[in-house]
């Protein structure tokens, strides 16, 4: 099918106003215009109204419909269409059948006609199935929205009419180039989804390469990777970028991106990256991107954040903390295994999983005692049969209830287990800024203090350092 656009890529003297290393806090820019245009939480996006065609078993047929982006109940690209073909006779609606845009037609939004006095032979709405659309050909500059990320304050941009906010993020990672910029309306937005949960596009964003050279499908899929990765680790929650669009070189659309990943409603999370912190997070843009091509590396990476995630979540507490658990002994692995080669396999295994990790935590200066302002899990952990020494010893003995229960074995009341979770995404935070070789700063999962601007050091700064 074809596909076009107004949209045109901007030239190079506007483009240089958005390159990360040449932009300045108080330069206002162009906020990145998003396709489809954004609505309020939980409205539905408009990809497409005008003529669809209907294929089952090598027929075709002609029909007039929308294609939508829905966002509840999950987010999912939806086809809605009516007919009064006299060819439906032969189509039996019972057998599977698909749904497409034709060729010939030009994908946007045309006006339909809405005759109340008509009344077509059938109507029909379904879901589609993940699909991209276009040969993706020459593609250099990618536009995204992403749903339901937090804010951070970057550079300035501006709209006709003379509003202005600082909502633009500039990040460069290996080859790549990566804006993003907040919605004017942002604080509406953002308390529209507190009081009704659910999703809207937060910001919308763009990708391209550093030297401007074309980008393959599987390489802007590798990139969307890596930003969800960042960006989830950084706020705590599962952040996915959605609705790509590839422009060719001549401005034109080349391919659109109709598929649908896992996207996590808004939800409250402990996010590591301090909203005045806009450097702390194109840091840990550029030293993620760094080790992104090695293989090794990248699963590594996506397998800790997920179980990070896993951990940051602590609904219910208990496997919350087993999830952090688990990314620690991964973690403790590869660093004292694979990298540094302190000790073997079979070393690693015959030793206890609290020792791997509390070797791993001296690896990146990170203390191992229980911090005095969790009291409820320091009491537990000396009071336990035998005692829990360290901080590790306590959250292994902890998780190893869940894994492998017992009538016989401690208990331990709700207040531990709460401070147990902080404890433990505090560990696997560290542990991953630790191995990218992260030396900014950071919200501490243990501090109670929760207000903007309040940030810790990682302690390696002050120690051996971190780094991969």
């Amino acid at each position: 099918m074809r596909i076009e656009d107004n949209v045109r890529i901007p030239l190079a003297a506007e483009r240089a106003a958005c390159h990360p290393d040449s932009m300045t806090p108080n330069e206002a820019a162009n906020a990145i215009q998003a396709d489809p245009p954004l609505g309020a939480a939980n409205e539905p996006l408009l990809l497409h109204a005008g003529e669809l065609v209907v294929t089952q078993d090598g027929q075709r047929f002609p029909v007039e419909g929308v294609i939508r982006w829905e966002w509840l109940p999950t987010p999912q690209i939806t086809y809605e269409f009516s007919t009064d073909s006299p060819e439906l006779n032969t189509w039996d609606i019972t057998e599977e059948f698909t749904v497409e845009i034709p060729d010939t037609v030009t994908i946007g939004s045309e006006i339909l006609s809405d005759n109340e006095d008509s009344k077509p032979l059938l109507r029909a709405s379904g879901r589609m199935k993940n699909t991209t659309v276009g040969t993706g050909e020459d593609i250099r500059r990618v536009t995204f929205h992403v749903p339901n990320m937090p804010d951070v304050n970057g550079h300035w941009l501006s709209e006709p009419g003379g509003r202005s906010w600082n909502g633009r993020l500039a990040f460069r990672a290996a080859d790549w180039m990566f804006i993003l910029d907040s919605r004017p309306d942002r604080r509406a937005i953002r308390d529209q989804l507190r009081d009704r949960g659910g999703y809207a596009t937060t910001h919308t964003g763009e990708l391209t390469r550093h030297d401007s050279t074309p980008m393959s499908q599987e390489e802007i899929s590798s990139a969307f990777h890596l930003l969800r990765c960042v960006l989830s680790f950084s706020f705590g929650r599962q952040i996915t970028p959605c609705l790509g669009l590839g422009f060719n070189s001549g401005g034109e659309v080349a391919w659109r991106d109709w598929r649908v990943f896992h996207i996590r409603p808004w939800s409250g999370a402990h996010r590591l990256v301090d909203e005045t912190r806009y450097s702390d997070l194109a840091d840990i843009f550029s030293l993620v991107g760094d080790l992104w091509s090695d293989e090794f590396s990248r699963d590594l990476l996506s397998n800790a954040v997920h179980y990070y995630l896993e951990a940051n979540d602590p609904m219910p507490v208990n496997i919350a903390v087993s999830a952090g658990q688990a990314a620690l002994e991964l973690m403790a692995y590869e660093k004292l295994v694979e990298e540094n080669r302190t000790l073997t396999s079979s070393q690693y295994k015959s030793a206890a999983a609290h020792e791997n990790i509390s070797a791993l935590l001296r690896t990146y200066s990170i203390d191992g005692q229980i911090p005095a302002i969790l009291s409820r899990l320091k009491s537990a952990a000396s009071g336990a049969n035998p005692p829990c020494l360290t901080g590790p010893e306590v959250l292994t003995r902890m998780r190893n209830g869940v894994i492998h229960p017992s009538r016989h074995k401690q208990k331990f009341s709700t207040d531990a287990w709460v401070e147990a979770w902080e404890l433990t995404c505090q560990y696997v935070s560290l542990a991953i800024l630790g191995r990218i070789g992260f030396n900014g700063s950071y919200r501490d999962p243990v501090d109670p203090n929760k207000y903007a601007g309040v940030v810790s050091t990682v302690p390696w700064v002050n120690g051996q350092p971190g780094g991969n």
